[in-house]
């Protein structure tokens, strides 16, 4: 999608908020007011910027996020978690680069997430925006659907993220079990893990309920989904953002991680 409009006033930067979502492949970018509507919309190939994208970009906003895919993670109870024993951690994650090791404090789920970044991605967004709030995708994605989750029955989710990654995350009886990242190329990937984290978690043959996010190829992944599911649900945008020209018809939700990144702090 390619959207200007017209409303755009450059005179009300310091008003608009810059958001990213950063990928290998493709970025979106959004520019977002106080009020929720949204003047710009634009994707475009990661390597090959479009000249509109561009010329967005190189203006000094002063609000600006940018949600980047993460590279590896784990999560530690917060009540055992020790900032000053990072380097302990971050064995956990496969590497020894404590520069490029991260913190985020789930409050609700009283867990604290310990990530890294694709440096080569991190590196390029912080030299465009030295002073961007950078959040990893999976906090996004799980601040949005923990206020789907209750307390009784078992709640997968598969958020569709970029370059054909899948995130597929569990909550049982309302307690976070796992989250964690596959390559999906067909229907019969997503079954294989559908069909393993039933069997990981004994969930019997179906699910009560799954969650849905992201750019979800075509109708088929619903179906093939909803046999193993007895409900449905899409993530839709909680923070709501319209579109400045109301006449444009557009399905936003594809795009509610770079919406509602927003809300994460």
């Amino acid at each position: 999608m390619n959207y200007i409009s017209n409303q755009f006033n450059i005179h009300y930067l310091p008003e608009y908020n810059l958001l990213v979502k950063a990928g290998f492949q493709k970025d979106v970018l959004a520019v977002v007011d106080k009020k929720s509507v949204a003047p710009i919309l634009i994707e475009y190939p990661s390597e090959e910027p479009i000249l509109d994208a561009t010329r967005i970009m190189s203006l000094p906003f002063r609000f600006v996020r940018v949600v980047i895919p993460h590279q590896t993670f784990t999560f530690v109870p917060k009540e055992f978690f020790q900032r000053d024993k990072i380097e302990q951690y971050v064995q956990f994650l496969g590497t020894s680069d404590v520069e490029n090791t991260f913190v985020y404090i789930l409050d609700n789920l009283n867990l604290v997430a310990i990530y890294q970044f694709d440096g080569l991605l991190l590196n390029r967004w912080k030299r465009l925006f030295p002073d961007a709030v950078i959040l990893p995708e999976f906090a996004v994605v799980l601040d949005r659907a923990q206020e789907r989750v209750s307390i009784r029955g078992n709640v997968l989710g598969l958020h569709f993220g970029s370059e054909n990654t899948v995130d597929f995350y569990l909550f049982k009886n309302g307690v976070f079990q796992i989250y964690n990242s596959f390559e999906i190329h067909n229907l019969d990937d997503i079954s294989y893990y559908l069909l393993n984290m039933l069997a990981q978690f004994n969930l019997g043959d179906t699910i009560h309920k799954a969650l849905l996010s992201g750019e979800i190829p075509n109708t088929s992944y619903y179906s093939r989904i909803s046999a193993y599911a007895g409900d449905i649900e899409v993530l839709d945008l909680k923070t709501k953002v319209v579109l400045a020209d109301r006449e444009i018809e557009s399905n936003l939700a594809p795009y509610n991680v770079l919406f509602d990144s927003i809300l994460c702090e």
